[in-house]
């Protein structure tokens, strides 16, 4: 039952969805299936919708008829209404046709009317521009026939017409009527400068050969002057070239030969009318003659050319022969010494009146003239610096040269009984000879004569009490002072405190090692009765120094002199200063280049040593006797400040000094093994070294001996002793064992060393004494002590190897062991020698608990 009124209802579904378009919303009939049967009710219901629709529609169409035919009639009118205006177009399609063949006709006439005007227009340019043409190429041929007849200017006046006519006419630049005409002026051009240079060459007429020049205003047959040339050349822009070509000719034909500086005599000037000539040779070659010379052609040239052409030349010429003056004349012209300041100053006049000249003629570069006379003692200072440091580099460059020998001599206050006590070193020594002895290390003790006989011994006294003693007595006798630095810097201090220079003092206030320490109680000071010792030391030196000397000593006294008020005038005088400052500069090119000339020598280092030495003290002697000179002014008397100089010279030679020792301790050390143990090499070889260590030492020593003051001699030769005991004790104590055998070699060997003593006994030699005029005799004793620190210990070490133990406490606790070694190197050298036993502990151990068995002698 429910089945067939779906069925039924699916009509009703068809009919709203064909005419709504409305799907059914009830899910029952949207999703029914419709069987076969239920087709014949859905297109019944169907057909009932369609005939109710036409039967709808018939109503509505009777219902609408009138409407129906008002609308078809209006349709019709519409219609006709069209058709009318299809022919009004038609109409004005024809008429604009009509118009359109109208306009073609008027477009055609009026292309010919502007063909007819441009064939016109250009009948009339044509006209024009042939008239054009022909008065151009009428001014080309007036230009050529004026250039035929050497009329240039007027020629060239026509042709600048050509150009400017050509210009603004407005001619085709690429007809080829407009392009003959400007070839045919090209030619025209180049046919009036081929004339034109060769008048100018008539005008201006150069004889090199001859060394003349000739200027012509004019020419026989020619209508050219020289002015008009002139014009000429500028319209050519050819008158810069040519005032420089001209120039290169009056140089080369005449002012060349007069300003060139030539071993030949130089050729005078000569002026005959318009001709200028390089006349005959003279031999005035002062300054004033040439600017004689010079002035006769600026005068010819400023009178014979024109003006405008002057100035090209002047422009041409003066750089060229104003630097050529000044460098071939001019600087040259000043003196290398004041004694050609007169000459100088003439020159000085003669430049200015030149430049007045050229001012006069307003001619250029007349500032460089004024500038040089500005310059002029800056140009002193630079001429005296050149030659003379050119004159000392050549001197230096000889070298060595011949030997001079040279004194110290130094005076001192000493004790009036201290006479007997005059060291034949020429050095003032007391009761102990030793007193002033300093090493600079707290451990070192002075050395005294009254202990045992041959024996010199060694007291721990404070330093302080040391220098007290040093204040009384004064010893040049060098010593090796620590100061703090390595053992080559202490070598040169050795050598610089044998000279005794501590007494007066370093220029920068620090003490010398041998200088005097604190001043003595006043009570001891008092009771001391002073006197005068004059002590000499005699030394070799190069040539070197002495060209130094001069040179600084001569650059001084021409400062002093141009400072001296009757000379302030001088235009030179403003290089007083500079010209003093100059002996710095060559002290310095000294100590600079003097070392490489000094190599060439064996003993070049010690040579400049000795020259150093020499220089400083002449230079202090020097700057004392200019601070006392009354002929000074206070300007000059300040010039000399030489205190650095000599601190710098000082320490050069030092250096110097260090250098040898430390080369020749080195060569020691190297033929004594250095690095390696000396002692365990084989006998033979140890033969060989010793023997080579002391003949190479006494080589050394015969060759310093003569170059060497004494003290310096035996300061140098004991630092090489030393630095051998020093390496020969260091291997002693770093062997394992001491045997007896060995013990003999090793006191051989001590031995060698030990017969070097007679380098240090000083030959005999007189010691003059102001204070008594006596002459004693220097003794003979060795003062090899004084001078080898490890000397005493060679000797103990020597002893200590061969002794036994009872002999080994006797040196420590009866002799002077225990004064150059310490209780733990005895101890070393024990263990080396015995073995370790009982009675050996016990007696190194008395020795460690005695370290000083004779503080209380």
């Amino acid at each position: 039952m429910a089945c067939a009124a779906t069925q039924s209802r699916a009509g009703d579904a068809l009919i709203q969805f064909s005419v709504e378009g409305r799907f059914p919303e009830d899910e029952e009939i949207s999703a029914a299936y419709l069987e076969e049967s239920a087709l014949p009710g859905a297109v019944k219901a169907l057909d009932d919708a369609q005939a109710s629709l036409e039967n709808e529609i018939r109503k509505i169409s009777r219902d609408s008829a009138a409407d129906v035919d008002n609308w078809i009639a209006h349709a019709k009118t519409i219609q006709d209404e069209i058709e009318a205006s299809r022919r009004l177009a038609s109409s004005i399609v024809q008429q604009a046709e009509a118009n359109e063949e109208r306009e073609g006709r008027f477009a055609d006439q009026q292309t010919h009317v502007g063909f007819l005007e441009r064939e016109l227009a250009f009948s009339e340019h044509l006209t024009r521009s042939l008239a054009d043409l022909q008065e151009l190429n009428n001014k080309l041929d007036t230009a050529e026939q004026l250039a035929q007849e050497r009329n240039l200017v007027d020629a060239l006046y026509l042709l600048d017409e050509f150009h400017k006519q050509l210009s603004y006419k407005a001619l085709d630049a690429a007809a080829r009527a407009t392009r003959l005409l400007e070839d045919r002026c090209t030619e025209l051009l180049e046919f009036i400068h081929e004339q034109l240079m060769d008048l100018w060459k008539a005008l201006v007429h150069f004889d090199i050969d001859k060394g003349t020049l000739t200027i012509n205003q004019t020419l026989p047959g020619e209508k050219m002057h020289l002015h008009h040339a002139v014009i000429a050349l500028t319209s050519f822009n050819d008158l810069k070239a040519a005032a420089k070509s001209f120039w290169d000719g009056l140089d080369s034909a005449i002012v060349k030969p007069r300003t060139a500086i030539r071993s030949c005599a130089l050729p005078s000037i000569e002026i005959d009318g318009t001709t200028i000539t390089s006349g005959e040779a003279s031999t005035d070659y002062s300054i004033k003659h040439l600017f004689s010379d010079l002035g006769k052609v600026i005068r010819f040239l400023t009178g014979n050319l024109p003006q405008e052409f002057i100035k090209h030349v002047s422009d041409a010429m003066m750089p060229i022969l104003s630097k050529r003056i000044k460098d071939q004349w001019l600087d040259t012209a000043i003196p290398n010494s004041l004694a050609d300041s007169v000459e100088l100053q003439k020159a000085l006049i003669h430049v200015g009146d030149f430049a007045d000249e050229l001012d006069q003629f307003k001619w250029p570069e007349t500032q460089e003239f004024r500038e040089w006379i500005g310059n002029v003692a800056r140009n002193f200072i630079s001429k005296r610096r050149e030659t003379s440091l050119d004159w000392l580099r050549n001197q230096l460059a000889i070298g060595v040269g011949m030997t001079c020998l040279a004194e110290k001599v130094e005076k001192r206050m000493v004790e009036r009984d201290e006479g007997v006590h005059i060291s034949s070193t020429g050095n003032v020594v007391n009761d102990d000879w030793d007193a002033a002895w300093e090493s600079g290390n707290d451990d070192n003790d002075s050395i005294s004569s009254d202990k045992a006989p041959g024996l010199l011994r060694r007291h721990k006294e404070p330093l302080e009490e040391e220098r007290v003693v040093s204040k009384t007595t004064l010893s040049a006798i060098p010593s090796e002072p620590n100061t703090g630095e390595d053992e080559e810097d202490d070598d040169g201090a050795d050598a610089w405190g044998a000279w005794g220079d501590g007494d007066f003092g370093d220029t920068d206030g620090a003490q010398d090692p041998l200088s005097p320490g604190p001043a003595p109680p006043e009570s001891e000071a008092l009771t001391c009765e002073l006197r005068e010792v004059t002590l000499t030391e005699n030394y070799l030196t190069s040539q070197m120094p002495q060209h130094v000397l001069q040179t600084a000593i001569e650059m001084y006294e021409d400062g002093a002199t141009l400072s001296q008020p009757e000379n302030i005038v001088l235009p030179i005088a403003p290089a007083a200063p500079g010209i003093a400052n100059l002996s710095t500069l060559a002290l310095a090119m000294y100590r600079a280049i003097s070392p490489a000339y000094y190599s060439g020598d064996e003993n070049g280092n010690l040579f400049l040593y000795n020259d150093s030495i020499w220089l400083s003290d002449q230079l202090q002697n020097f700057q004392a006797e200019w601070k006392q000179r009354k002929n000074l002014s206070a300007r000059a008397t300040g010039m000399v400040r030489l205190d650095s100089e000599i601190k710098n010279l000082e320490s050069f030679g030092k250096r110097a000094y260090t250098n040898e020792l430390v080369t020749q301790r080195t060569l020691l050390k190297d033929l004594l093994g250095d690095p390696n143990n000396f002692f365990q090499q084989e006998k033979l070889e140890i033969e060989q070294g010793i023997e080579l260590v002391t003949d190479h030492i006494r080589t050394k020593a015969i060759s310093w001996n003569r170059l060497l003051t004494w003290s310096t001699y035996a300061s140098a030769i004991g630092s090489l002793v030393n630095a051998v005991a020093e390496k020969l004790l260091a291997d002693i104590f770093d062997l394992d064992n001491v045997g007896a055998d060995e013990a003999v070699r090793i006191a051989t060997v001590l031995s060698s060393i030990e017969s070097l003593d007679d380098l240090f006994i000083k030959p005999s030699e007189l010691t003059k004494s102001k204070a008594k005029n006596s002459q004693k005799e220097q003794s003979t004793i060795t003062l090899v002590p004084h001078f080898v620190d490890n000397w005493f210990r060679m000797g103990f070490m020597s002893q200590v190897l061969q002794s036994n133990l009872a002999e080994m406490k006797y040196l420590w606790f009866e002799s002077d062991l225990s004064l150059y070694f310490t209780a733990e190197e005895v101890k070393e050298l024990i263990q080396l020698s015995f073995e370790d036993n009982g009675n050996v502990r016990r007696v190194w151990k008395e020795i460690l608990g005695s370290p000083r068995p004779r503080d209380g002698e």
